[in-house]
């Protein structure tokens, strides 16, 4: 934000909002660990706004000008990326790694303001959404026509592939495309559902495709052949709303295609492994994007009929989640066999993940990973700490990876605890 221009979060006076855990002012939430979660939202959000929505990353090594004049092989890179990530200090300041905006976090950031709009009705939480939503449209990746965005940061992902500071790739287009999507649906918006759109054509016709299983299946990026699950059902679900909103079958129809794909990935467990084929990966059932593709089918479940194989498959996947991803006190396991780290990330998708839908048993473990989090995660400068390791804990605050995912878990909490205490007993 520039020195002169208007803060959209000022009071009337013209004054800021304060960030401190006990001034903020908000629609009361739950008390969870002690504290209000709305206040704790509002917090958070607050101490990102405070940095304009910049700040580290845990896979930025590259992103350094020592590190990436050395980095210029495959192996060197991830040399580079998981020793600043690993190391017990945070390296960044002393290799020159600035504190720079992420495409995803501001995408992040832009649907937690929305959340925040649509529970408290402040017209200045839409305002700052649009304000992140126009600064997502003229930083979109140059490599591309359609809309489309990436990572701030070079990215090697293990021997796989390697994807270039602004290149884009379907994960992050998706999360910054979200936002503008429900920005048309909450005003109406022309522009915001034209990018929307145009970032579901990037899918469709600019992500490369490998047959699976008989399926055609989206890769991770325009550039490589790898396929990962929580992908595809990010890509559908896109696809899928989009399409309904605009009535395009074509764009229905590549959804329904995804979405079988999903479907079938789903083992016998109940879980997906990141990867097809599972050996393509050294993760294999993770908590977190085990919530994206259920939060993705999630949506999709509504529109089809009751015996459609999603619907089971959705059921099994959230029992499958539930039972094998969480401690009994709320602390968010890595992996179905794996407790450590705990992650801030899956936490927060867990709080999106088990506010889909009204069940008790879902509102449950919802409650107790906030509480879990925010008693063992969340400092009362306002942000979160990254994680809870099996020898070393990370608590360098994080901007996306932390910051916005917490920031936007939070808000899908507290807009379905609302919802819960405004339904007629």
């Amino acid at each position: 934000m520039s020195e002169n221009e208007p803060d959209p979060l000022a009071d009337e006076t013209g004054r800021n909002r304060p960030s401190g855990d006990g001034d903020v002012t908000a629609r009361d939430g739950p008390r969870v660990a002690g504290r209000d979660a709305a206040v704790v939202c509002r917090s958070a959000l607050a101490w990102a706004r405070e940095r304009d929505y910049a700040g580290y990353d845990p896979y930025d090594g590259l992103n350094s000008p020592v590190l990436s004049a050395v980095s210029r092989h495959w192996a060197l890179r991830l040399v580079a990326i998981h020793g600043v990530q690993h190391f017990p200090l945070n390296l960044r300041p002393l290799l020159r790694v600035p504190e720079e905006r992420n495409p995803k976090g501001i995408g992040l950031f832009a649907s937690t303001y929305l959340n925040e709009y649509e529970r408290t009705g402040e017209t200045a939480d839409l305002r700052e959404a649009k304000r992140l939503l126009d600064w997502l449209v003229d930083n979109r990746s140059p490599a591309f026509r359609r809309s489309s965005w990436g990572y701030n940061f070079d990215w090697q992902n293990s021997t796989k592939f390697f994807l270039p500071a602004e290149h884009p790739c379907g994960v992050v287009t998706v999360f910054c495309a979200r936002p503008f999507l429900r920005h048309h649906e909450l005003t109406d918006d022309d522009r915001s559902l034209e990018i929307a759109r145009d970032a579901a054509e990037f899918l469709l016709e600019d992500i490369g495709t490998e047959t699976v299983d008989g399926h055609a299946a989206l890769t991770y990026t325009p550039y490589d052949s790898y396929v990962a699950v929580n992908a595809n059902a990010l890509a559908a679900d896109l696809l899928w709303r989009v399409g309904r909103r605009v009535d395009d079958e074509r764009l229905l129809d590549r959804a329904r295609e995804l979405f079988a794909f999903v479907v079938d990935a789903q083992t016998d467990a109940g879980g997906w492994h990141y990867s097809v084929p599972a050996s393509n990966s050294h993760l294999g059932y993770d908590n977190f994007h085990t919530g994206f593709v259920l939060e993705s089918l999630s949506r999709y479940v509504r529109d089809v009929d009751a015996d459609h194989p999603a619907c089971d498959a959705y059921e099994r996947g959230m029992r499958f989640h539930r039972e094998n991803h969480f401690e009994p006190d709320g602390a968010p396991k890595f992996e179905d066999d794996q407790s450590r780290p705990y992650d801030a990330h899956a936490a927060a998708q867990a709080l999106i993940t088990f506010s889909r839908r009204d069940d008790p048993a879902d509102a449950e473990i919802a409650r107790r990973v906030l509480g879990w989090t925010v008693d063992r995660l969340y400092d009362p400068e306002g942000y979160f700490y990254r994680r809870i390791g099996r020898f070393v804990n990370d608590e360098t605050p994080y901007i996306r990876w932390s910051q916005a995912w917490m920031c936007l878990g939070l808000s899908a909490f507290l807009k379905r605890e609302q919802a819960i205490a405004s339904s007629p007993r």
